[in-house]
């Protein structure tokens, strides 16, 4: 089960937040809830930057992998042939 990123069901807080009156003025003549478009605005903000915070993550740990296995060869050098092609296999 995945843990979520952010508590869906935290107590709502009021906030201070300046936006073009304008647009505010025309969203709520439309009846747009600008709270809820505000929060499913920074909900997608917020999964772009965790996930890109993982992206770079997981580009460390390969770089890590990668200079462990050039200094110090594979770790499990006996289990790697499960992972290479057979030599007369013409597919490979």
């Amino acid at each position: 089960m995945r843990t979520p990123l952010y508590d869906h069901n935290a107590k709502r807080k009021t906030v201070s937040v300046t936006l073009n009156a304008d647009l505010v003025a025309r969203s709520a003549a439309h009846g747009i809830n600008i709270s809820r478009v505000a929060e499913a605005a920074l909900i997608a903000a917020f999964e772009t930057a965790e996930k890109e915070k993982i992206r770079e993550e997981l580009k460390a740990d390969a770089a890590w992998v990668a200079g462990f296995v050039a200094k110090h060869g594979y770790p499990f050098p006996e289990s790697m042939a499960m992972f290479m092609p057979d030599e007369d296999d013409d597919a490979a």
